[in-house]
């Protein structure tokens, strides 16, 4: 039996795929990287297919200039364009001191934390505070719109939809590809559900994808594998000494800060030592550079 506003009931059988009729609103996390980008190809596709393409919604997590590679936004939001969806950008908010609000971002965030730490694999705040506490403010603001439209007597329903990939990690190959979210969902007003519809894909598979769907791809990927925060935490440390030899003043900003908070940016590799690794090798090779990327001095 269909319920009302043409939204059919969601079944408690996660095993397998979701019936993407049983949500009102596909909200589709992109990054402008590869896997969110071709995760969104095939979201957009099965949901024109089912003829609802309409309740596809993109939302792009800002870390801010300092943190983003450049380009990476304006990218989010040309994927979006592409396929004529709804795009929503979000990022951390702070009181600026004078009663208004403004954006915070990630390196600013750590500095002023109480606790003066980066985050790691176990405390990766980097996510909970910049990633999913604004997704979540978005959805209380998606949730008013559809009681605004009509949706009562239930939870609005959301599929909370990702593109990650089990080969990426450990971590994420132990991940359920469709599950239901408890954290973001409460008991009267929206009932959350996360789709990994990527999990068990390998690179290759993205690429071809995305080969086919002809959408522009970052000029990062000319010299690193992923798509992430200038210097994640997470990334490997060829890769993070690639970054420093790309952006020498943000590598110095956060060797700075490391040296001010006392801890080191990782417990196997300070900033510091990255920096050095990566002004040898630009003493011998020349400075690195990447069409399409412009990098503020």
């Amino acid at each position: 039996m269909t319920e009302p506003n043409n939204v059919a009931r969601i079944s408690a059988d996660y095993s397998a795929p979701p019936d993407l009729n049983a949500y009102d609103i596909l909200l589709c996390n992109i990054s402008g990287g590869k896997d969110s980008q071709a995760m969104l190809d095939v979201v957009v596709e099965a949901a024109k297919d089912a003829g609802i393409g309409d309740r596809v919604v993109t939302v792009f997590c800002d870390l801010g200039d300092d943190d983003e590679w450049p380009g990476t936004k304006q990218l989010a939001a040309e994927h979006a364009a592409h396929y004529c969806v709804r795009h929503e950008i979000v990022f951390r908010q702070v009181s600026d001191g004078a009663g208004a609000i403004r954006q915070q971002g990630l390196t600013e965030h750590i500095e002023s934390r109480q606790q003066q730490k980066w985050p790691d694999k176990a405390r990766r705040f980097c996510t909970s505070d910049m990633k999913r506490a604004p997704v979540h403010k978005l959805m209380t603001r998606l949730v008013a719109e559809k009681r605004a439209q009509g949706v009562v007597g239930r939870r609005v329903r959301i599929l909370n939809i990702m593109g990650m990939r089990a080969e990426e990690s450990i971590d994420r190959a132990a991940m359920a590809p469709y599950r239901n979210d408890a954290r973001a969902s409460n008991k009267t007003k929206r009932e959350v559900d996360e789709w990994l519809p990527l999990l068990d894909w390998k690179v290759e598979q993205v690429w071809a994808r995305l080969a086919k769907a002809r959408t522009r791809i970052h000029p990062i990927y000319a010299v690193l594998p992923r798509l992430s925060c200038r210097f994640c935490v997470l990334a490997g440390r060829r890769h993070l000494v690639t970054a420093a030899r790309l952006d020498p003043a943000g590598a110095r900003r956060r060797a700075g800060l490391e040296a001010a908070m006392g801890h080191q940016f990782r417990p196997d590799v300070s900033m510091a030592q990255i920096l050095a690794e990566a002004e040898a090798i630009n003493r011998v090779d020349g400075p690195l550079a990447v069409d399409g990327l412009e990098i503020p001095k």
